[in-house]
């Protein structure tokens, strides 16, 4: 019996790589839904409306709507994940961790969209639900990247003296911190970029609602935080173009 509740590496590598794309499509529809001014299709949360589950067969109730059954594929592909760590053979805690933080964030992004309909579009909630599934695309693609991983300590390379391999595990380590501070500062602009851009839009006119359904806004100009969002996309380049040289 237990043999049938275990899986290859190779097949759960294949689950986290379902997980990721899964949660990256989910982003897709969400961008559909604020670009077709659908965030408000459906005004009541879990039901599309007060006296019905499903959506009308009209624009923007369908896409509101069917951007939220896209939650429910998320849904299994998250627990998919966890259930492979679970009979993953060898059996490795780490990734059991990182699965079980995808399901935190899809419950937490469960509830800030029940939010997000309540508070009609409130900009502080809509950039939270954003940016948690940016955290949620980056702990997906930690998992699937240590799945396919395994720790393999360093080893002298055969024949080279003892002096030699001191002087290149030095020089590794060197090359080792420098890229990993490189790698820091990219994150770090790159964090920029995602919160700067979403207080831009936050900002601006384009609310992810009809012309006719006024919806509060962040009491910034425009123009002023698209240009440290446009600071933050430039340091971003750079570091990018630094670290592919290095």
């Amino acid at each position: 019996m237990a043999s049938r509740f275990e899986i290859s590496p190779e097949r759960y590598r294949a689950l986290t790589m379902a997980a990721l794309l899964a949660l990256a499509a989910i982003i897709v529809t969400g961008a559909g839904v604020r670009l077709t001014g659908s965030g408000l299709g459906c005004s009541d949360w879990p039901t599309c409306e007060q006296d019905q589950f499903v959506a009308d067969l009209e624009f923007h109730p369908m896409i509101e709507f069917g951007n939220r059954l896209i939650t429910g594929l998320v849904s299994v592909a998250v627990i998919l994940a966890v259930l492979g760590a679970q009979g993953r053979r060898p059996y490795r805690r780490d990734l059991s961790w990182w699965a079980w933080g995808l399901v935190a964030g899809v419950i937490a992004q469960i509830v800030l969209g029940m939010l997000v309909t309540k508070t009609e579009l409130d900009p502080r909630v809509v950039i939270g639900h954003f940016l948690l599934s940016m955290v949620l695309v980056w702990n997906a693609v930690v998992l699937h990247h240590k799945a396919g991983s395994a720790s393999r300590p360093y080893s002298r390379p055969s024949g080279a003296p003892d002096g030699t391999a001191s002087e290149m595990a030095a020089n590794q380590r060197i090359a080792s911190l420098r890229l990993t501070q490189v790698s820091l500062a990219v994150q770090t602009a790159a964090v920029g970029v995602l919160v700067g851009g979403t207080i831009v839009t936050g900002s601006g006119p384009h609310a992810g609602s009809t012309e006719d359904e006024p919806v509060e806004r962040l009491p910034f100009a425009v123009s002023e935080v698209a240009r440290i969002h446009t600071a933050f996309v430039y340091l971003l380049l750079a570091l990018v173009l630094v670290f592919a040289w290095m």
